[in-house]
């Protein structure tokens, strides 16, 4: 891979990551589904963990998820009823080869969902893989800095 192919590379996939928040927000669930690869896992066990509190009360923590389809199932279950907002900023992605990348995404969301208000700041620690239709996401894991949830 030359040096403007990396580049190139380097905005489809944060365009990809773009698309992702944008999804969640807007619940555009069908274009949720087009970032990932198939057989993609995503490790959202410390999606509410806050490193310090811990998980807060009444939270179930699940294993993760694997499969795109399961993936999106189990987002669009989360967020059916909720209002959010997430934002990734300055990523940093490192090319392992011309079809794979890994990258770290720093994010912050919110979350307003029934009688919860939630606030976390993290990031997605993630790997890509080339396919014949573009970049997509192989594996995700949300990390966590600092969480806050309130109630209601």
């Amino acid at each position: 891979m030359n040096d403007i192919e990396r580049l190139l590379a380097i905005e489809e996939i944060k365009q990809l990551k773009a698309r992702y928040f944008r999804s969640m927000d807007t619940k555009e669930f069908q274009t949720l589904h087009t970032v990932f690869a198939p057989d993609a896992t995503f490790d959202f066990r410390e999606a509410l963990r806050d490193p310090v509190l811990g998980t807060p009360e009444g939270v179930t923590e699940h294993a993760p998820v694997t499969g795109r389809d399961n993936i999106v199932n189990y987002i669009a279950g989360a967020l059916a009823t909720a209002q959010s907002a997430h934002h990734g900023h300055t990523p940093e992605i490192e090319f392992t080869s011309d079809t794979t990348a890994k990258g770290i995404h720093p994010m912050e969301d919110t979350v307003l969902n029934g009688s919860f208000f939630f606030r976390g700041y993290g990031h997605y620690r993630e790997t890509y893989v080339k396919l014949e239709d573009g970049w997509r996401i192989k594996t995700s894991q949300l990390t966590r800095l600092l969480v806050r949830v309130e109630s209601r």
